[in-house]
């Protein structure tokens, strides 16, 4: 049915171009060894304001309440070189299974380089077009993440695919980008209508069973040498 939440939109057939890159990209991945086992899985998030930094708060708590230690670290805005950030990570993130990196700041993303990431997008046509413009940034790098959306604040689930259908049927036709639908928080559940309701852990446990299922999130590793900090 066109109302329900469809997963993902499809990329169209792979230019012989992108194909090469892809492939370039895949065979200058270095082997995995024993020294690699151990890794941290980080989910980077780009939220549109700062105000929205309680989806990935709320986010990390359900995480954890559902088995898959959590933690949470705000990606700094100035850009630090990707092995310092690897060492922070191991250093504040302990055991923890998963890290989530919040950020308003594309340029932090940008100088990471995540296989993965995911836009926190309010549900107004001005924040759709803001999440276009930065997926067109995204998308102009050598190696475009697989993008994620959460849409925060529809008024119900006809109005969420719609604000995501514009933004994906945009971001696949003129920039070749698909998008996987990770899901929304209606606005019945933000904490300016409901600082304490317990809706919003079902949507937020949907919106985290997506993500574990999708493998949607990147691998740093939890040793970096020192002598390239």
């Amino acid at each position: 049915m066109a109302c329900q939440l469809s997963p993902a939109w499809q990329r169209k057939a792979v230019s012989p171009g992108r194909m090469e890159k892809i492939r370039d990209r895949f065979l200058s991945d270095a082997p995995e060894t024993e020294a690699d086992t151990e890794t941290c899985q980080v989910i980077p998030f780009l939220l549109d304001n700062q105000a929205l930094d309680w989806v990935t708060s709320n986010l990390c708590e359900v995480l954890t309440e559902r088995g898959h230690d959590s933690t949470l670290y705000p990606l700094p805005d100035t850009v630090e070189p990707r092995d310092r950030l690897a060492n922070t990570l191991r250093e504040q993130a302990g055991n923890a299974e998963l890290c989530l990196l919040p950020t308003t700041s594309a340029e932090a993303v940008l100088a990471h380089a995540f296989d993965h990431l995911v836009l926190l997008v309010p549900a107004n046509l001005d924040a759709v077009l803001a999440a276009y413009q930065r997926i067109k940034l995204l998308a102009e790098q050598a190696h475009t993440p697989e993008i994620g959306i959460v849409l925060v604040g529809p008024r119900d689930q006809h109005a969420a695919w719609r604000f995501f259908r514009k933004l994906a049927v945009g971001t696949l036709r003129y920039l070749d980008v698909p998008l996987l639908n990770l899901g929304f928080l209606p606005e019945q559940v933000v904490p300016e209508h409901a600082p304490h309701d317990h809706h919003r852990n079902n949507f937020l446990t949907r919106i985290s069973e997506r993500l574990l299922r999708s493998e949607f999130y990147s691998t740093l590793p939890h040793e970096v040498d020192q002598a390239n900090v």
